[in-house]
């Protein structure tokens, strides 16, 4: 995979066409500046409709009317000019082929890529998620998690500059959705830079970013220590309670702790974090 030095987002916003004379449209996002850059894991959160899909069309580079500001990729990748694939919470949607081996083949085939490089490229990208002893298997006997790896093998083939995944564990079993997430942070791992937009903060890696939207507007851009701090801002919500979201166990549980003097640094949002923190403390 090719890796960026950064993608930068500047005054973005996405105002839908008025559709009856006397209407103003509300934009979809609005005045949205963000930087991602190589290597890092960017968790974007929001509820349904606060436009996180729409921002991470808008940062693979798909055309839609009503965008204005700036999005530049530093530097060019082998898709300048092309959008980045995008991993979505139905993968079978955009599947073509009948197998992964044939699937990646044919996107790298339809994207014009070298001929002589296509089969070696996939092949590759479909070892490097795992599934390189189901190369030939039917699409439809793969489970939910295995149709998202061979999507994003394709991302993988198609040498894209960044890895963006919309939701794609939201309609997975827990333990498929597990196995997919422990995929991508291996990828992570190995330097691909990393956009995963969910609602689930469970998800949130150690020591990852998080941009939260709330209806259009980039309302938060931090660490996840910021996010659960109850203390930001002289007050006793979080960001992350303010904005509606409801906590991990192990965060709730540090919250308990914090009621009773007990303040576990970095603070602990997984069960792991918190085993840890609590083992590491101090009074």
């Amino acid at each position: 995979m090719k890796h960026l030095e950064q993608i930068e987002v500047k005054s973005l916003s996405v105002t839908p066409p008025v559709m009856a004379a006397g209407q103003s449209a509300h934009p979809i996002l609005s005045q949205i500046d963000l930087t991602i850059h190589k290597g890092q894991w960017v968790t974007l959160l929001g509820r349904n409709g606060s436009g996180k899909s729409t921002l991470a069309k808008a940062i693979a580079g798909f055309r839609m009317p009503g965008i204005t500001g700036q999005i530049r990729r530093q530097p060019r990748s082998e898709l300048h000019g092309k959008p980045i694939p995008i991993v979505l919470q139905q993968p079978e949607a955009s599947m073509v082929g009948s197998t992964p081996w044939e699937d990646v083949v044919l996107l790298l085939e339809q994207n014009e890529l070298k001929a002589d490089s296509i089969i070696g490229r996939a092949e590759s990208a479909l070892r490097e998620v795992g599934l390189g002893d189901r190369l030939h298997q039917p699409i439809e006997t793969l489970s939910g998690g295995q149709k998202q790896l061979v999507a994003i093998a394709g991302c993988l083939a198609m040498q894209s500059p960044l890895l963006v995944l919309d939701e794609v564990t939201s309609m997975l079993d827990p333990e498929a959705a597990q196995a997919v997430l422990e995929r991508v942070r291996s990828l992570h791992a190995a330097g691909a830079t990393v956009l995963w937009i969910t609602q689930r903060l469970e998800e949130l890696p150690p020591g990852g970013r998080i941009a939260a939207l709330a209806d259009g507007r980039l309302i938060f851009d931090g660490s996840a220590e910021e996010w659960f701090d109850r203390a930001a801002g002289g007050t006793l919500e979080s960001i992350c309670e303010k904005l509606g979201f409801e906590a991990p166990y192990a965060a709730q549980v540090a919250w308990e702790l914090e009621r009773e003097g007990v303040r576990l640094r970095p603070f602990p949002f997984t069960a792991e974090l918190l085993a840890e923190a609590v083992n590491n403390y101090e009074r």
